[in-house]
């Protein structure tokens, strides 16, 4: 027969037992919880945050506008990084840019990932992709740190005036014109230039911005590369996977005001906090 200090002792036994399988059970419910957090973050990155193009639209003024100038808008699109989108990611993208109605469209660099050589299958994609783009003044691109010779054949092809250190001058309804001026951020030369023109500076690096600005006017500099960092940390505009000096989507600088496009494709297969994207600037003179 069990004495009384025997039960008492078999009853805290029992009562550390079932505290222990508590702590355990509470330990693994939050470390589920913590999983299933992570896994749904990972999976909303991947599946969703990387393929769902937004636009972001921007209204810039500048008086030095000409008249027959105002109210244009001009569509960016950059870092299409086309092994990382499917042919049905770019119709999307190509849909959401007609709707937009652009006057001029820009893009500002890299086809494709670093290190990657594009198809013939990649190559009439993109080919079909630039074609079926719409405008109604001009479309023109600058080439980026990733792009190859590929680059000249995709946008000879599709109508679209490759800037390589060179400027084109734009008239549009009347004999004021405005400039658009390209540069190879990987080989910047200088460009004799007549500054007196409402100027749009197309960039595939916006580090080089300082650089640019030093010999040219650029009223307007639209900018790429950066992809929003991919994952930025909420409530800051910090990149994980972006070490540039401008990262932010805007700066301004003296008499540039710096746009930075966060780009279609993406690095490592995931968008958080940063989606890709469209930019929509609406030009006015007031």
């Amino acid at each position: 027969m069990e004495t009384r200090e025997q039960k008492n002792k078999k009853i805290r036994k029992e009562i550390i037992k079932e505290e222990r399988e508590k702590k355990i059970g509470k330990g693994v419910k939050i470390i589920t919880s913590i999983l299933i957090i992570v896994l749904t973050i990972l999976c909303y990155g991947m599946f969703i945050g990387a393929k769902y193009t937004i636009v972001l639209e921007h209204k810039v003024t500048n008086n030095k506008l000409p008249s027959s100038y105002h109210g244009i808008k001009v569509v960016q699109l950059s870092d299409i990084l086309i092994n990382s989108l499917s042919k049905k990611d770019l119709t999307n993208i190509k849909n959401k840019i007609n709707k937009l109605k652009p006057d001029i469209l820009v893009f500002t660099g890299d086809l494709k990932k670093e290190g990657h050589s594009l198809s013939k299958k990649e190559i009439d994609i993109l080919k079909d992709f630039f074609k079926e783009l719409e405008s109604t003044i001009g479309r023109f691109a600058v080439i980026g740190d990733n792009d190859d010779d590929s680059f000249k054949v995709i946008m000879e092809n599709t109508n679209f005036e490759i800037l390589n250190n060179s400027e084109k001058i734009l008239y549009y309804k009347n004999n004021e014109p405005i400039k658009i001026i390209g540069f190879d951020t990987s080989n910047l030369k200088d460009i004799e230039t007549d500054n007196n023109y409402y100027s749009i500076c197309l960039l595939h690096n916006p580090d080089k911005i300082e650089e640019i600005t030093k010999s040219n006017n650029c009223n307007l500099a639209l900018a790429g590369d950066t992809l929003g960092g991919e994952v930025r940390i909420p409530f800051t505009s910090i990149g994980i996977f972006d070490n540039h000096k401008y990262h932010n989507d805007y700066y301004k600088l003296n008499q540039t005001e710096l746009y930075i496009n966060n780009g279609l494709g993406n690095n490592n297969n995931i968008r958080l906090f940063d989606r890709p994207s469209i930019s929509l600037y609406r030009l006015t003179k007031y």
